[in-house]
């Protein structure tokens, strides 16, 4: 989906009264993302158009990654290292609005929440107070709590390029630009061929780096996977279920279980278009 095309979804649903009050927006953050959350904001207050650029606008709250972590807590720390998800997000939220008509949190880098204040937020998201939208803007949905990506609408931008560079980034290119895979065997060569791409990165990588090089490689194969969908050689609810396909292997591959076997079962519930 366009950034164009997922505004006007947005938008209509605001003319009619059936906006929600959660949107998962993922995407590239600094790009898509932030494109489209400007958008938005613009939409809901269209006579304030600098103070919404300047991030200035007192019905508007932004909350981000803080610390030397990078994570958002859920509430600010001892060192002062920004505020957290009760004191940056929920506590303005739950104020009137200045200007009497919407208020709306935005969550830069949504993933970036820790447990307890995913959990606070959670709270917050089921039973918002009246006229209030969140915008949760992420690249990596697959680490945003199971139980807010279930109450918000899913909105999937285009991705940048992926991510990997040189050989293992052409042979991942080569596995995702073949003809239409079906049947046992030719995906499971595939998955082979993803395998041993993602070894070959871990051997060249020092063992501290492993997590890095993993998270890169599932990041390129997302990228080719939402193209399919961005481009429209898949209709959506295929696209979803390949996103959730790769999702779901990034998250099995953090636990002791070898990559063939993830990659096999990834590829095994995809389909190529």
């Amino acid at each position: 989906m366009t950034v164009a095309d997922a505004f006007a979804l947005v938008s209509r649903a605001i003319d009619e009264g059936r906006a929600a009050n959660g949107y998962l927006v993922c995407g590239d953050l600094k790009g898509g993302c932030a494109e489209f959350a400007n958008l938005v904001l613009g939409r809901l207050f269209p006579e304030e158009p600098e103070q919404i650029a300047s991030r200035s606008h007192p019905d508007v709250v932004y909350l981000e990654p803080q610390g030397k972590s990078r994570t958002i807590k859920v509430a600010r720390g001892k060192d002062d290292d920004g505020p957290g998800m009760r004191d940056g997000l929920i506590e303005p939220m739950s104020v009137t609005a200045f200007s009497g008509g919407w208020k709306v949190g935005v969550i830069v880098g949504a993933d970036r929440m820790q447990e307890e204040a995913a959990n606070a937020f959670l709270k917050t998201l089921e039973e918002p107070p009246p006229k209030t939208m969140f915008l949760l803007l992420t690249d990596q949905p697959d680490s945003i709590l199971p139980t807010i990506i279930s109450r918000t609408q899913r909105i999937d931008l285009p991705m940048p390029p992926g991510v990997l560079e040189g050989n293992a980034g052409a042979a991942v290119a080569e596995v995702f630009g073949s003809a239409a895979l079906d049947g046992t065997h030719p995906k499971a060569v595939a998955a082979r061929r993803l395998a041993e791409i993602l070894s070959g990165l871990k051997d060249e990588a020092e063992p501290e780096d492993a997590p890095i090089v993993r998270k890169t490689f599932y990041k390129t194969v997302m990228s080719f996977v939402r193209g399919w969908m961005v481009s429209g050689a898949l209709p959506r609810h295929l696209a979803f279920r390949n996103i959730e396909a790769v999702e779901e292997a990034y998250r099995r591959s953090c636990k002791f279980i070898s990559d063939e076997t993830v990659l096999c079962s990834m590829v095994d519930k995809m389909i190529w278009p």
